[in-house]
């Protein structure tokens, strides 16, 4: 007489199994739950690692090994690639649309048992992920500096990546278009990195910048702060200058400038 209730129980503990996700909240999940990813911007991509396996149900009701995830029912605009077949981890990635306007969106993530070899079924969890424009900031130190002539003017470009997607980053300057040089840099999620950027100006003048870092994922992922930059040919120039770039000088003079670049840190 307890034959049948017991079989509903073990085949209700069967459907009860969860996975672990890894990235980017580590966590167990099962069919129904909630996952929350985190901050991005508008066109970043978000990873979203889960482990293959799984201690409860399948065949012998140990559980197993899954073998796909992909994701589901996007936002408009939306793109993502599916999971490698028995990747370990599962790596499922998702791209907002790089227009995406703030906000929280849904998806649906599955995780597979291909045709269903394990006896495990498929899990299928919802992804909540928050879009905002605000996921990176900047910094430059420093905002004026004095060079010579023909030499470069270094600015240290700090950027911080607030979001929960990794992302590369483009740095530039207008106000001549001898400054049409841009550099890259990645920036993994939550973290920071720092550059050195050089500008030259080439005549005797105060220039003043804009030093721009905006997102390769999305243009409305962007930054500007102004610096100043001023040119002049004066001995005390000329001395700072050899802190920033070698100068043409004789090679028997070399030594009595790097002694002169030095003194000159002492005095601004």
């Amino acid at each position: 007489m307890f034959a049948r209730p017991l079989f509903l129980l073990l085949a209700l503990a069967a459907l009860s199994f969860s996975v672990t996700v890894i990235s980017p909240q580590a966590g167990e999940t099962g069919n129904g739950d909630i996952v929350d990813l985190g901050t991005i911007g508008p066109g970043q991509t978000v990873s979203i690692l889960v482990d293959r396996a799984v201690t409860t149900g399948g065949i012998h009701g140990t559980g197993g090994m899954m073998d796909q995830a992909i994701a589901t029912d996007l936002p408009p605009g939306w793109a993502t690639q599916p999971s490698k077949l028995y990747q370990d981890p599962l790596q499922v990635t998702v791209s907002a649309n790089p227009d995406a306007p703030e906000g929280n969106y849904t998806f649906r993530i599955t995780v597979i048992d291909e045709n269903n070899g394990e006896k495990l079924g498929n899990i299928t969890f919802l992804a909540r992920v928050k879009v905002t424009w605000d996921v990176m900031e900047f910094d430059v130190l420093p905002t004026r500096i004095s060079v010579g002539p023909g030499q470069p003017a270094r600015f240290t470009i700090t950027v911080t990546n607030k979001g929960s997607a990794s992302d590369a980053f483009e740095v530039s300057a207008t106000g001549s278009r001898k400054w049409d040089f841009k550099k890259p840099v990645f920036v993994p999620a939550q973290t920071t990195k720092t550059l050195h950027y050089e500008i030259v100006g080439a005549e005797e003048d105060a220039y003043t910048p804009t030093i721009r870092v905006v997102s390769l994922a999305s243009g409305n992922i962007a930054a500007e702060k102004n610096v100043t930059m001023t040119v002049r040919s004066d001995l005390f120039g000329d001395w700072k200058a050899t802190n920033h770039g070698a100068l043409l000088f004789p090679i028997f003079e070399a030594p009595v400038y790097a002694l002169a670049g030095l003194l000159s840190n002492f005095f601004g």
